[in-house]
Order: structure tokens, then sequence, then C-alpha cells
């Protein structure tokens, strides 16, 4: 953050001889950064010379009070004025005068016309500090952060000495981790000349390390400012909600609270939206009540951090309360309130508010659409979302690339693919967003298609010059995973470490499950014990041995992620659940279950019962199991119903299978795969006249079942199969050996009666 430099620009001549040094360092003792490009020289573009009016009687009048006018120019952006004061400066003959030279350099750097402000630099006698500052700040302002290095590295060519102000320009153009290298050894000379205690200067350092990821950096050097002030706090404040270190921000709050300094309108916005850690709704809170008492409710920007930081803790209410409340709304308060609809499942509320919005005029932004967007996609709601395709067609935000990547990603998840692919394909600035949008729809998609393949699809991305990041890589190992091509994920895994996203955490857990899914768990473990591991890649490995059938190797791992000090979630409970029942450890399984929320303090939800219903009747306790499904919180889910019936099954008990199933169709009475599942148990149990009959009840009800699908890769070739599909170009031969295979089972079973039963089950 630079304060303002030249407002007012004071006459040296009017300070006293003493202050004449005061911002000034001594002499740049050899000071030369190395630039990213020290070749390289400011290219400047073809200028145009300052239009002057002619003289009349008012050009005294500007003479004589032309400070003033100027900067009344420059607070009303009356240009028209400032080219009449440059021109009487002109007439008057005062060009060439360093402050009259430095004023307007400054002047037509705050008009942005920066070939004027370069014009008026190149052609001044004489320079100073001053000068050079305000001609970076110029660029700066105009987003020409190769302009401001190259005229630093000028500015060290020629001996000109730099001050705090410069330094704390060229430290804001620092703006990539390229420019990380040029910033050090700004600080180096910061260290050199004194100035680390510039609280200036040192926000400067805090916000150049920050934009260049190294956070440790940018800690160390606010730790070292004695004398911080309320922005550069601030800052460091909004840098530590960035990295998710809410706590930390709160602690800077509380110290700048004891030291005395009072707190701005954007201390409490950056940290309210800091406060997204687990204590975080508990602080906002606090902070809520601190914000009422200094009176900076009445701040837009405070309002919208709470309603934000109430949605973030699912508190709907309080965040439209808040919403309610507020004088003014802009749009940004509007969107913030409908994120919050949307993020915490509110359809009806997300979707009368943006009617609402468009009732009433609020004027639609890009954000605006693609956060309703994003509610369609994750309500499957189709018919709404293209009536919102049609209202960005017709307000021209079609073209924008982030409301374009929200309909992607609607009618990928929709299950329209072929429409998210025509989108994409008419979007100019494709951007690896919009691609991963996509691959939304290819994980649910069960049409396989060589032209809709998505591997195809990233190869012709990657040489149009598209650079995947994590998330891509996790859904396409995702894709890898599902389909069991080992061959596909090896050569996605090898590309992944050659971009140089090995270590990326979410990279890593899917390689994890991709090795597993695809059998090989020994690979698995080796990618997991050299990854950065979070709670994901601990679920991600237990899974993978539940999955595989290892149960003692998962409950390991699993007391060996407590040893480590990672906490359990519900997905961990799940996975080590699983394990237990597929390995026969189900008192072990049972023992975790009951201490789920006394130990751990997870709620167990309607999976968790599922699967000790299943581990319960792999041991063959079934009443046990009866138990828990009456006393859960859901004994009247077709989930859990469903699991006992196919327990019974496993277990060959008809008699309570045959009860349990009543219950089942009672509740779901128009499932199908509950009556296949049924249907199913009959035909193991010997009884096919009753099998028979299910299935004659499920045919009278006209249900259909969802068609399975099932693949094989030979040859590094994926073949897919689709029930009673005759598209595979050896159909012929397939069911005639499917034929044959019927027979076989036939007259195994030494009942020919049962022919079209068997042929349905198959």
């Amino acid at each position: 953050m630079v304060y303002p430099i030249f407002q007012p620009l004071v006459p040296m001549s009017i300070l006293p001889s003493s202050a004449s040094h005061l911002h000034f360092l001594p002499p740049n003792n050899g000071f030369h950064p190395i630039f990213p490009n020290p070749s390289q020289s400011l290219k400047l573009g073809t200028t145009q010379c300052c239009a002057v009016l002619p003289c009349n009687q008012n050009n005294n009048v500007l003479l004589n009070d032309w400070l003033q006018f100027l900067q009344f120019s420059i607070g009303s952006q009356d240009y028209m004025l400032a080219k009449t004061i440059h021109g009487s400066l002109i007439k008057s003959g005062c060009e060439g005068d360093l402050f009259v030279d430095n004023n307007l350099v400054n002047l037509y750097s705050k008009f942005n016309n920066m070939d004027d402000a370069q014009r008026i630099f190149d052609e001044m006698p004489v320079k100073n500090v001053v000068t050079w500052t305000t001609l970076m700040k110029g660029f700066l302002k105009n987003g020409d952060v190769e302009s401001v290095l190259c005229i630093a590295r000028d500015m060290c060519m020629v001996d000109e000495k730099f001050n705090e102000h410069t330094c704390s320009v060229v430290l804001q153009a620092c703006r990539s981790p390229e420019d990380r290298a040029f910033g050090e050894q700004v600080h180096a000379f910061v260290v050199k000349s004194g100035l680390q205690e510039n609280v200036v200067v040192a926000t400067s350092l805090v916000s150049m390390y920050s934009r260049s990821g190294h956070l440790g950096c940018a800690e160390r050097v606010f730790g070292g400012i004695r004398a911080k002030d309320a922005q550069c706090i601030n800052y460091m404040i909004l840098e530590y909600g960035k990295a998710g270190l809410g706590d930390k921000a709160f602690q800077i709050f509380v110290d700048m609270l004891q030291s005395g300094l009072k707190p701005t309108d954007y201390t409490f916005t950056n940290l309210i939206g800091a406060c997204d850690f687990s204590e975080g709704l508990c602080v906002g809170k606090q902070l809520h009540g601190l914000a009422v008492n200094y009176g900076f409710m009445c701040e837009t920007s405070v309002r919208n951090a709470m309603i934000t930081m109430y949605g973030q803790h699912g508190m709907v209410e309080e965040a439209e309360r808040v919403f309610v409340e507020m004088d003014e709304r802009y749009l940004i308060s509007w969107s913030a309130l409908l994120s919050v609809f949307v993020k915490n499942g509110h359809a009806n509320k997300a979707f009368e508010l943006f009617l609402n919005m468009i009732r009433i005029g609020v004027p639609l932004d890009s954000g605006c659409f693609s956060t309703v967007l994003d509610g369609c996609s994750e309500w499957n709601n189709l018919k709404f979302g293209v009536q919102i395709h049609g209202l960005t067609v017709k307000l021209g935000h079609v073209s924008d690339v982030n409301s374009c990547t929200a309909l992607i990603d609607l009618y990928a998840k929709c299950g329209n693919l072929k429409s998210a692919r025509f989108i994409f394909d008419r979007l100019r600035n494709k951007t690896i967003a919009s691609f991963n949008a996509i691959l939304v729809g290819y994980l649910n998609s069960k049409v396989r298609d060589d032209e809709e393949d998505p591997m195809v699809f990233f190869s012709k991305l990657r040489f149009n010059g598209v650079k995947p990041d994590g998330v891509t890589f996790s859904r396409l190992f995702c894709l890898s995973a599902n389909q069991a091509c080992l061959v596909t994920g090896k050569s996605l895994h090898a590309y992944a470490i050659k971009v140089g996203l090995e270590y990326d955490t979410a990279v890593g857990n899917s390689v994890v499950t991709m090795y597993a899914k695809c059998g090989t768990i020994q690979d698995a473990y080796k990618i997991f014990s050299s990854t950065n591991r979070d709670c994901v890649t601990w679920n991600a490995i237990i899974s993978a041995y539940a999955l595989h059938g290892e149960g003692n190797n998962a409950l390991l791992l699993f007391e060996e992620m407590k040893e480590q000090g990672f906490d359990p979630d519900g997905i961990t409970i799940l996975a080590v659940l699983q394990a237990c029942s597929y390995s026969g450890l189900w008192e072990t399984g049972l023992y975790l279950f009951n201490d789920i929320q006394s130990k751990y303090g997870i709620t167990p939800v309607i999976e968790h019962f599922s699967c000790v219903i299943d581990l319960l009747g792999r041991a063959r306790n079934l009443s046990k199991a009866i138990d828990i499904i009456n006393n859960s919180p859901f004994p009247d889910s077709i989930l859990l119903w469903r699991t006992f019936v196919n327990a019974c099954k496993l277990c060959g008990d008809l008699k309570l299978g045959m009860w349990a199933s009543r219950k089942l169709l009672d509740l779901a009475p128009n499932d199908a795969s509950s009556y296949i599942l049924i249907s199913n148990m009959f035909a193991e149990g010997g009884m096919f006249g009753e099998a028979a009959k299910v299935r004659t009840a499920m045919n009278d009800l006209k249900l259909t079942k969802e068609t399975g699908s099932s693949w094989i890769e030979i040859d590094n070739e994926v073949h897919y199969f689709i029930a009673s599909d005759k598209d595979h170009p050896q159909s012929r031969e397939i069911y005639a050996n499917l034929n044959l295979l019927k027979d076989e089972l036939c007259w195994s079973f030494g009942n020919t009666n049962n022919l079209e039963l068997i042929s349905n089950s198959l």
C-alpha cells in the first residue's frame, strides 16, 4: 500500500532548510539489481504534444494559482482545465523548472496519459527521485509493471537514489512469482539503507512476499515492524484470511487492540472474511458485536462480510437478517445473500431472490449469473437453468467466461453433454476451469463415444496450449479409476509428474484411489507413502485396503492416522466399517460404531447405519441388525431395509427375508431395484416360483431398472457393453456364447421350466 506522495506538492523553497533532506536516502552506493530482462529498454509509444489553448485574460489567474487549479483538475477529473494550465505554464516559460515539471508528470499520470507524462519526463533537463518515482507510479496505476521495472533499472544505471516511496512503488510492481528475485534485491537494499522499520516500505514487502506465495517471509517482515499502523495490520489480516489462517488473523487483531490502535472498517471486513476456521462462528459473532460498538455496521463492506460469514457456517437466517437491515443494497450484497442460499441448499429462496432482483431492476453481472447457475447445477434444475441461459444471451453475458463455465457445468451435471460441448467449442477464451466443468459430464455419463472420449478431448486441449491444473488431473484420475483403465491412469500419473503436480495433495489422493480401484494396492501404498498427507489421503488408502479385503491393514493404518495427529472424520469411520465388514471383523466394527459419537464426536449418518447392518448381516447377526434399524434416526429408510434384505439373502434366511421384503415394498412400491433384489433372494434360495411372481408383479407395474453397463480393457482398447445392446461389432458371437451359457446353467439346475427366469436374471 503506497501513500500519496505529491498531494499537495509543496515547493522545496518553502520548506525549512532542515527538512529538505528528510525523505531522501544517501547515494545509491552501487545498487544495481538484476531485472528480469536487463537488456530490455523501455519502449515508448508515439507521443502526442499536449494541446495548448489560446491565451486569454484568465491565463494570469491560472498562472498565479496554477498549483491549486492543478490539484482541482485532478480531483474533479477536468482534463480540459489541466491542459489549459499546462498551456499557461508553457506560455509563461515555466517549463524546465524541476518543481513544475514534476507536477506535470504527476498530472498526466493521474489522467492515465502516460505518453505525455513520458514525453515531459524525457525532455526534463534535471530530474530527481520525485520525478522517477512519479513516472513509475503512473505506469503502476495503469498496470504496466514491465515499464515500472524498466524505469527502475534506468534509475539505478544513472545512480539516482531510491527513497522509501520509490522502494514501495517498485515492490508493488513485483506482482508475479517470477518477479520475486528482483523484490528480494529491493529488500536487501531496504535493509542496507535502514528502511526496514518504515511502515510503508515494510507493508509493500509483506505484499510482495504474499503475492509470490511466500507467506512465511511476509510474516517475518511483519514481525520486524515495531511501529505498525492500521493499514499494515489490515493487510496482514487479509493475507492470513486468504491463506486460511483465520486464527492467526484474529490474534493480530487482539494485539492491535492491546497496543491501543483503533481498528477501521477494513479491519472488520478483512477479519470477518477470515472467520472460516473451526471456531470462526464464535469469533464472527464477537466481531459482529464489536462492529456495532465501533459504529461500523453502517458500512456496506462490513455487512457484506457478515452475510458471507454467517452463510459459511450455515446460519442462513442470521445472514438474511443482516441483509434485511441494510439501508443501501448494492449488487455485491444481493450476490452475497444469493450465494448463501445456493451453498446451503435453499433452492426456493435462491430462485425467489434472483427473480426479485430482476423484478426491482438490480443490475446483474456475470458473477450473479454464475452463482444462480451453480444453484441450478447443484439441484439438477435444467428447466430453470435453460431460462437463465436465455437471460444471459439477452443481457449480453453469454460470451463471459465465468457465465459460460457455469453454463457448461450446468449442462454437464444435468447429463446434456452435447450442449456443454456446444458452449465450450464457441467460447473464445477457453480456460482450464471450462474444461474441468465438462469433465463432470464425462464422469456422470454412461454413454461412450470416440468423439466424446475425454482423453482425446484432453489431448486436443493440451496441444492448443491449455495447461491442466490439479482439478483436471483429479477428475481424469477419477475417470480412469471408474473405468479401471490402469494404462491410462499410469500415463496421466507420468504427465502429472512432468508438469510438477506430483506433490499436489488433491492429485496424490486421486492417484492413490486410481491405483487401488485398478487393482494395484502396492502402487497405491507407494504413492501414499511419498505424498503430502491430509485426512483425505488417509481416507483414500484406508478405503483402498478395505476394497481389497485387507481389513487388518486398514485398521493398522487407522491407528497410525490417529497417532500422527489426524482426526478421523465421517468418511474415515465409514471406510473402516467397510474394511471390517469385508474382512469379517464384525466385533471390531460394532465396537467402532458404538464409539463413533462419544469418542470421535461424529454424528453417524445413514451410510454408517447401512454399513453396520451389512456388517452384522455378514456375521449372521440379523436380530442385532433389526434393533439398529429400529433405534436409528432412519427407521423407515429404503436404503437400510434394502441392505437388510440383501443381508438376509447372504445368510439364506428366507423367512426373515420375506418379512423384510414386505416392509421394503411397502416403503418403495415403485422401486424396480427393490423388486430385483427380492427376486434374486428367492432365486438363490431355490424358490423360483416366488421369484417369478416378483418379476411378474414388477412387469405388471411396468417398472424398469436403469440399464446397467460393463466394460473390459483389451490391448489398450476399452469395450463397453449395455444390457440388450447389439452395437458391438462382435455382438453376434457374444450372444451365441451367452445362449450356450444359459443352456448349461438351466440343465445344471435340472429344471427347464425355470429357463425364462434364469434368462431374465442374466
